[in-house]
């Protein structure tokens, strides 16, 4: 009690009489209490959050205090922007010459994609629209060559032929590409693995673009080697389904007899996979597709889009252009 008296007494100008004479019992206790209040004091300081009570025995008591949060440097600044708009212009094909603009809404079904043709996508255009018109017996004038004119000598060819009939067209076509003997040469240099398939979906995008669009080479394990591989080819929005909005065009015209093309004549697995809703399509080189008899594509109806089309969102109706499903 001494002690804490001592303590306790206020200073004045005045000498404070002597205080009476302590134990060496309460000495001791008032130098402990002095100690502890110094550590005490000394994890207080390292603590800004707690403050620390000391009584004079020496026992020590926190009192939480009460933390008023920080404001946020984001909370003083405006809102963050809005994600930037998908519109963008892309260059594509050979030697990027040709470009793709692409509107803000692009993978919405009904919005459209807009091609500025370069003058070697226009060539090979000219040279299949020649390949077309002399399989069918149309007229072709090289001084009409657009893909509008592409597409309708495309819908010529379906005209009055079941669906092997206009695969067979596109077959002929693809064959004449190749010099005699050069299926057995390709066989021979690309057999089926990684190095091969993931070369083809590499000039796939290259050579291929003129006709169906920007395309990307992107990594799958979906192929018979079960391998990850850059193997798969995506079409963002097939230029061809887009502009004829075909079903029939896009399953027997270029599913199915590329497919037949690849397996047939090259030696080598693909199967393709059109997105009827919106317009893109993935190509995967080495994988084995199903007979075109049970193939899912058999199960789509008719576009809107489609000059041609039929019981358009019929549930349960296929394209009339379609062979019959197993």
């Amino acid at each position: 009690m001494a002690c804490a008296r001592a303590l306790a007494a206020p200073r004045s100008s005045a000498p404070a009489p002597p205080p009476p004479r302590a134990s060496s019992s309460s000495t001791a206790s008032c130098s402990s209490s002095r100690l502890v209040a110094r550590a005490a004091g000394a994890r207080g300081r390292r603590d800004d959050d707690d403050a620390v009570v000391v009584d004079v025995h020496g026992a020590t008591r926190r009192r939480r205090r009460a933390v008023v949060p920080r404001a946020s440097s984001s909370s003083s600044s405006s809102s963050s922007p809005a994600a930037p708009s998908e519109a963008h212009a892309e260059p594509y094909s050979f030697f990027d010459l040709a470009t793709a603009e692409f509107p803000a809404d692009w993978r919405t079904p009904t919005a459209k994609v807009t091609y500025a043709d370069s003058p070697l996508d226009l060539a090979l255009m000219a040279w299949f629209m020649r390949k077309i018109a002399m399989a069918i017996d149309a007229p072709f004038s090289p001084a009409d060559v657009s893909y509008d004119a592409f597409i309708a000598l495309c819908f010529l060819q379906m005209r009055g032929r079941d669906p092997d009939g206009q695969r067979d067209i596109t077959l002929g076509i693809m064959r004449s590409l190749m010099p005699p003997g050069g299926d057995k040469v390709f066989r021979k240099l690309f057999p089926t693995n990684k190095f091969s398939l993931e070369l083809n979906a590499t000039i796939c995008k290259v050579v291929f673009a003129w006709m169906v669009g920007p395309m990307t080479v992107e990594k799958t394990d979906e192929n018979d080697l079960r391998e990850e591989m850059a193997s798969r080819v995506h079409i963002k929005k097939c230029r061809w389904l887009q502009e004829s909005g075909c079903t029939g065009m896009c399953v027997n015209m270029c599913k199915t007899a590329t497919q037949d093309f690849f397996r047939d004549d090259f030696g080598l697995p693909l199967t393709i996979k059109p997105n009827f809703e919106d317009k893109s399509c993935d190509f995967y080189f080495g994988l084995t597709p199903p007979p075109i008899e049970e193939d899912e594509a058999l199960t789509f109806g008719c576009n809107a889009t489609c000059g041609t089309a039929l019981d358009v969102g019929v549930e349960g109706k296929p394209c009339h252009k379609l062979r019959a499903s197993s």
